[in-house]
């Protein structure tokens, strides 16, 4: 767990009943066993297939989905009470695998806890970025601009540009260059437009204070094919 994801997974409360019998220490909690259920991977797939039907993807594949979890970002304490179905404060992140007759994408999904009934499912963006809903968010402000105007290079009158994927290039890093403070990490997003696609290496640099900047450092055309 990186970045500020990693920030977060100590504020997780859980009203579970009092510690196991030693023949039950191997049983998962109620918290884990309920992330870990029919209904958040039945969430998960949801989130995945409309983000595949979004790119394109498998639309003619007839084999059964792989969701293979791999990371869960506890976001906000959750309180998930006794006699409850769900948790009733809390959000939280899923980063899975989504995989197809031989399509493997990343996908992300995040949930809101509602004081009655099931969670808000929110919409992420694919891939294994380390930045935050409100930091993306942020850094679209200028990314989404830059990409555009490479396409339309690429494409005369072309006017769209979608974030279909991000990869965390290189981790947060330690210090050693005043420039550059302890913390900073670089992502490459890929946006789509026009049966074309780009790539921007981002910079995301932590304040020290709870702030996070964000610069393009590059642009370049996508290596990969278009979805």
């Amino acid at each position: 767990m990186t970045g500020w994801l990693a920030a977060f997974s100590a504020t997780a409360v859980a009203h579970d009943p009092p510690a196991a019998a030693p023949n039950e220490a191997r049983k998962p909690s109620r918290l884990t066993a309920y992330f870990y259920g029919k209904e958040q991977i039945a969430a998960l797939y949801e989130a995945g297939r409309t983000w595949d039907r979004k790119l394109g993807l498998q639309q003619d594949c007839k084999g059964a989905y792989n969701i293979q979890p791999l990371n869960l970002f506890l976001l906000k304490a959750i309180d998930f009470p006794e006699g409850k179905a769900h948790p009733v404060a809390g959000s939280w992140q899923h980063r899975y695998v989504f995989e197809r007759c031989g399509k493997r994408m990343t996908y992300n999904a995040v949930f809101v806890a509602r004081a009655n009934g099931k969670p808000e499912a929110l919409e992420h963006v694919p891939g294994n970025t380390n930045a935050s809903l409100p930091q993306i968010s942020e850094a679209l402000q200028s990314a989404l601009p830059a990409a555009r105007q490479r396409l339309l290079e690429r494409v005369k009158g072309c006017a769209e540009a979608e974030l279909i994927d991000t990869r965390l290039a290189h981790p947060p890093r330690e210090p050693g260059n005043p420039d550059q403070p302890a913390g900073h990490w670089e992502e490459s997003w890929t946006f789509r437009g026009c049966g074309k696609s780009v790539e921007l290496s981002i910079v995301f640099f932590p304040d020290g204070k709870g702030d996070v900047r964000s610069e393009i450092k590059s642009l370049k055309q996508a290596g990969r094919p278009v979805p």
